[in-house]
């Protein structure tokens, strides 16, 4: 992008050396939100913010390096940063039997629900990742959902599916050594929901996440109702 655009001024924003503002020391601090340094022009700011995710990062650093550029100060940039209401896309709600529900159901894509599923594993508790269909992913499609497949693996105890082709994730997660009898597929969310009830106990922390198409957030809203 920046060989493209006619802008004189190009700044570089990343985890690497080379950029122009630089973090380091990235660490997920579950739902607290996350902490990391900012390196700008010789000055070395550590932070600490209420976005949940490694993920939230680069946002992070994209809006950071638009105040600064613009002549905002570190306590301004900061101040914004730190407003909790820009953790706008994944909520945490309270759940059925004592869970806690991680609400990110605003839409997915293969690389937004491996980002969800790195969050979840930095939870201390039981994990169930509720996964719906990833819709419009083209030629992708089948690898992607795979994709989240080894990774629910890897991170969930328990693992919903809910949708035709969210079965390619519980066949994936399977397939490359999750319990047959940690893995779960519902054709609709009713019968998640009807799943949901009989398996979600004290202590859980549960990802629910899926393409807007799926409407997963009425899954959540039955679940944080207890109905």
């Amino acid at each position: 992008m920046a060989a493209r655009t006619p802008a004189r001024n190009i700044v570089y924003y990343g985890e690497g050396p080379h950029n122009d503002l630089m973090a380091d020391e990235l660490r997920s601090l579950g739902l607290e939100g996350i902490g990391l340094r900012m390196h700008w022009r010789g000055e070395t700011v550590h932070v600490r913010l209420p976005l949940l995710g490694r993920h939230s990062v680069f946002g992070v650093l994209a809006a950071t390096a638009v105040g600064l550029v613009l002549g905002l100060h570190w306590e301004e940039v900061l101040s914004g940063l730190k407003d909790s209401s820009v953790q706008a896309r994944l909520l945490v709600v309270p759940g059925l039997h004592g869970s806690t529900i991680l609400d990110d159901t605003y839409n997915a894509s293969p690389a937004s629900v491996i980002a969800a599923l790195n969050l979840l594993a930095d939870m201390q508790g039981r994990k169930v990742a509720v996964l719906g269909d990833m819709l419009e992913l083209g030629s992708f499609e089948v690898e992607g959902h795979r994709l989240v497949g080894r990774r629910a693996a890897e991170v969930a105890d328990i693992l919903l599916t809910v949708g035709e082709r969210a079965s390619s994730i519980s066949k994936e997660a399977i397939a490359v050594g999750m319990a047959p009898n940690c893995v779960r597929h519902a054709q609709d969310l009713n019968g998640a929901l009807a799943l949901m009830k009989d398996m979600l106990q004290a202590g859980d922390f549960v990802l629910v996440k899926g393409s807007r198409g799926m409407a997963m957030d009425g899954l959540v809203s039955q679940l944080a109702r207890g109905d």
